[in-house]
């Protein structure tokens, strides 16, 4: 098992056949993630135990959702694959024309998600029939954001489109370079980053820009919010703190290469993975390192922390569960 140079010691991991790109998800003490050995893993997350495991087409990085005791996730092989929970048998699946990163959002008896054939799906999260589709100018990386009754996401051309749950554009706001950070809401203002190396805050209901911020270069980083700071990881290796209310830098986290690992706050921690191979724990009013974990790879998902342990996985084939 892998020791950490900050000499922690993972509570346990356990070991897939290919890289873990993306995030995992728990539900009822069972921890459900994908990996690109084609294969969403199902393990205990008490131990790391092996449960079961469900064989798609294709790489997954989309992170599961859960539904009625059912996992939704998307893969490569240009699927939405519904499987129930606790046995890994197939509901239903759904396919689309193109690949899919972005990860389903379930809302309104519908799950959203976006494909590289460039369109939004909206699909009946019983039947698996599509409800209505959203057509874009391009790729869709982004997961979107369901938030009153308003759909929220980008496109890898730099869109960023506000839909309502028929379907029908509310308005569409352009950034410079591809937006595949998925985005967040809190108060008027929505929150997201583009591969410009920018950070924007756009009023929810207009689409107007309300600040930017610059990062030292582009983001895919989602960003996470507490209080009024939004935190989020960008290519220069930095892990930013910026401050809602000003548009004002807090502090701002070296690592020694690009961070594509959206952060996780629990408590007063920002967890975020770095594709230097490790995952960093930041007091989150200073960015001071409390620890940093060392795996064999980039770690490129983002950590999900529940009960005081910090689920995630890295390139180097590995979950790991960590004490917060």
């Amino acid at each position: 098992m892998p020791v950490s140079s900050g000499g922690i010691k993972p509570l346990w991991s356990f070991k897939c056949e290919d890289e873990i790109r993306g995030t995992p998800v728990l539900n009822q003490g069972s921890l459900y993630i994908g990996c690109y050995d084609n294969n969403l893993y199902t393990l205990n997350a008490a131990d790391g135990k092996f449960q079961w495991k469900y064989p798609s087409d294709g790489g997954i990085v989309s992170r599961p959702s859960t539904h009625d005791n059912n996992i939704f996730f998307c893969s490569e092989d240009q699927r939405l694959h519904v499987v129930s929970a606790r046995t890994g048998k197939v509901v239903w699946t759904y396919y689309t024309e193109g690949k899919i990163y972005s990860s389903p959002r379930i809302a309104d008896g519908h799950v959203f998600f976006g494909s590289e054939d460039q369109d939004l799906h909206a699909v009946n999260v019983q039947t698996g029939r599509a409800v209505w589709k959203f057509s874009t100018d391009a790729p869709i990386h982004s997961t979107p954001l369901i938030y009153n009754e308003m759909i929220y996401f980008g496109t890898e051309t730099g869109s960023f489109y506000a839909l309502d749950f028929r379907g029908t554009l509310k308005w569409r706001f352009s950034a410079k370079r591809g937006i595949t950070s998925s985005p967040i809401i809190k108060g008027q203002a929505v929150y997201f980053a583009s591969l410009d190396g920018t950070l924007y805050a756009l009023d929810a209901k207009s689409g107007w820009a309300i600040w930017k911020f610059r990062l030292g270069k582009g983001s895919i980083s989602s960003p996470a919010l507490a209080d009024d700071y939004i935190f989020l990881g960008a290519s220069d290796g930095f892990i930013y703190c910026v401050d809602t209310r000003t548009a004002k830098e807090v502090w701002r986290f070296k690592t020694d290469n690009q961070v594509s690992s959206s952060p996780a706050v629990f408590k007063d921690s920002v967890y975020c993975g770095s594709v230097d191979n490790h995952m960093y724990c930041l007091e989150y009013r200073t960015g001071r390192l409390r620890w940093k974990f060392e795996t064999q790879g980039p770690v490129t998902g983002s950590p999900i922390v529940f009960d005081d342990i910090v689920y995630f996985g890295s390139t180097d084939h590995h979950v790991y569960a960590l004490f917060a």
